[in-house]
């Protein structure tokens, strides 16, 4: 049993976790919830490994990298399919290695070989086989039905990314610089021109030809 000491240290603890901070941390942790609803007691049967699971369901998502829900619900319908279909050929597997037990102790005076006692099994069970074989198709077909869809929605999503516009900071803008001066306004008469404080004495005139 924990101390008060642990007690409060765990609470102290808990108050200073406030979840992921990053964008990267939001994104990895976003679908847990949907994650967990599939540790059903009812997924993994007695005798199966949850870890065996658990290393599946990891494999497809490191492979289809699931970036919604609905993208996280088809991995998920693409691990049990597999699953299922594991467990499938286990138990046909199993029922199988029954029937050739006994029928080799049936015959025990006929020493038969494996093929012929696998031969006679199924044929002596050809309903139990052939619900293993339909069970089988139907897996095999919710498997890849899932992937094809998952595949088509990773196929649109950069479509669909590319409709998005592209977000813009707004800018000031920019006054544009002019070295003209501005232009006049017709109401306003010009200044006149200035006069030259101290004008330059005019040039002499020319000497006439006669007076020379």
């Amino acid at each position: 049993m924990a101390t008060d000491k642990q007690i409060a240290a765990n609470r102290l603890n808990a108050q200073k976790s406030t979840g992921p901070k990053t964008p990267e941390g939001r994104v990895a942790v976003r679908l847990n919830g949907v994650k967990h609803g599939l540790y059903a007691e009812t997924l993994v049967l007695p005798g199966e490994s949850e870890s065996d699971f658990t290393a599946l369901l990891g494999s497809y998502e490191a492979e289809h990298q699931p970036a919604t829900p609905t993208e996280e619900a088809l991995v998920q319908q693409l691990t049990m399919a597999m699953w299922r279909l594991r467990r499938l050929y286990h138990a046909e597997a199993a029922f199988l290695a029954r029937e050739r037990k006994f029928l080799a102790e049936w015959n025990s005076k006929t020493k038969l070989d494996d093929r012929t006692l696998t031969g006679m099994a199924v044929n002596a069970n050809r309903d139990t086989v052939s619900t293993f074989r339909r069970q089988e198709a139907a897996l095999e077909r919710t498997f890849y039905r899932a992937m094809h869809e998952l595949e088509h929605i990773r196929a649109r999503r950069p479509a669909a990314l590319a409709l998005v516009p592209p977000i813009r900071k707004p800018t000031s803008p920019t006054p544009e610089i002019s070295n003209l001066p501005p232009n006049p306004d017709p109401a306003i008469p010009a200044p006149p021109e200035p006069i030259a404080s101290n004008p330059s004495p005019p040039d002499p005139p020319a000497p006439d030809a006669e007076n020379l």
